[in-house]
């Protein structure tokens, strides 16, 4: 692999001559100031710095720049860089910051950040006083840019989970951490830290995806050594082994999924939340399965079932005996459920008053809403929804969790109001 070494020039020689003859590179360019009313300009050291190398016959350029104006330098310096990059590609760039003005170092240094997979490093050497370094001790030193990098790439990814955007902030570190492979200039503090934040954020998107099993696993462990993640890991436990608990918690996915402007997602949702409370509580209060329903179950009587409308379904599956005995769905699961208590959460909201003047009963409002998720893309139409279709099924929710759902889960003792995942990473991440 071809070597470059990218140094800013200043009054004295020793300092890259030192770094030429420890680098050896097959290519130099030197960042050096022109000759000036004041003086020659650190151009004119260059000859010097050769001799003094060892290494007349190195192949260079000279980029000659202002001495104060490190915009301008920049500019120019990411400019030369470009060129540099065709003319050697996959070349290892060392930058040398050690001479030149602090313009010319600062704007080297900024280069050296924004150039991928680029080595920055100073010559360092004893001190006698304040002036300069004794010759002949100077040292290359290496700036661990890559760890630099990695803390303002580690920002972005934490920014990440504003939006509940676990997956690409555990991507980020998984690859952050690949990228960095056995360096070990980093502190094991900080490489620990960040190993903790993908974990974490790979717990929380497996959660997001429904895989409390495999959000329980991450979080476990992770909330031995950071107690804020504890009741996250408490939460994530008690809803792998309780399905009621997961139905507020598939409320607080969907609004995860609106945040995020998924409207068509947020709403199917919204929809199996309507179903599964009701296949629920079927199944919580009366034995009956609506996926397995067992036709024989003491509950389901000639009379609910008639009331249920249900009779050619039941008639169905003892004719059919291949078919898996269930229900259609919503729509049947609700008519079943008030069938079994008339006078029931299920049946009294859909019967009784609603807030809305032209579909002024639970069951018409529920009727007006899932006739624009039928129409969705996920459901079986062509048209997408916007934020307004998801108010209106939100504002619908609002109702049914307070009249139907909350209720049934307090009688049940579920917490119906578990906090929703965090939009930045807990304390001590």
């Amino acid at each position: 692999m071809t070597t470059v070494l990218i140094a800013s020039v200043g009054g004295s020689p020793a300092p890259i001559a030192g770094a030429i003859a420890a680098k050896r590179p097959d290519h130099a360019l030197f960042l050096a100031t022109e000759a000036h009313a004041s003086g020659p300009g650190s151009a004119a050291e260059i000859p010097a710095i050769l001799q003094r190398a060892q290494a007349t016959s190195l192949s260079h350029d000279i980029l000659l720049v202002p001495p104060d104006d490190p915009e301008a330098i920049f500019l120019a310096l990411r400019e030369a860089l470009g060129t540099l990059g065709k003319n050697h590609p996959g070349a290892r760039l060392i930058f040398d910051y050690t001479g030149g003005t602090k313009s010319m170092t600062s704007a080297l240094f900024q280069a050296a950040l924004a150039t991928l997979n680029a080595e920055l490093q100073f010559m360092a050497g004893r001190r006698e006083n304040l002036d300069r370094v004794t010759g002949g001790t100077e040292r290359a030193t290496d700036i661990p840019i890559a760890w630099l990098l990695a803390e303002r790439t580690e920002a972005r990814l934490r920014a990440a989970w504003n939006s509940f955007a676990y997956a690409e902030c555990a991507r980020g570190v998984r690859a952050l951490l690949d990228e960095l492979g056995t360096d070990d200039k980093a502190p094991q503090a900080t490489k620990q830290r960040m190993r903790d934040l993908g974990d974490a954020a790979a717990a929380f998107d497996a959660w997001d995806r429904f895989d409390h099993k495999g959000a329980a696993a991450k979080l476990a462990p992770l909330a031995a050594r950071h107690p804020s993640l504890k009741p996250f890991a408490e939460l994530v436990a008690r809803l792998e082994r309780d399905e009621g608990a997961r139905l507020p918690d598939l409320m607080r996915n969907a609004e995860r999924a609106a945040a995020r402007g998924r409207y068509d997602d947020a709403v199917a949702r919204l929809y199996r939340l309507i179903e599964w409370t009701v296949q629920w509580h079927l199944k919580h209060a009366f034995g009956v399965d609506t996926g397995n329903i067992d036709w024989s179950n003491r509950h389901l009587t000639d009379d609910v079932v008639a009331q249920a409308r249900l009779c050619e379904v039941r008639q169905r599956h003892r004719a059919d005996k291949p078919e898996k005995p269930k229900l259609g769905g919503l729509e049947q699961s609700i008519d079943l459920a008030s069938a079994l208590e008339p006078d029931g959460l299920v049946a009294t909201f859909d019967k009784g008053p609603y807030p809305d003047k032209k579909r002024n009963t639970g069951r018409k409002h529920r009727k007006y809403v899932l006739e624009k998720r039928n129409y969705s893309i996920l459901a079986h139409g062509e048209n997408p929804l916007d934020k307004d279709a998801w108010d209106k099924f939100a504002a619908f929710m609002a109702h049914w969790n307070a009249n139907v759902l909350h209720p049934l889960l307090k009688h049940a003792g579920i917490d119906c109001d578990p906090p929703q995942l965090p939009q930045t990473p807990p304390t001590g991440l």
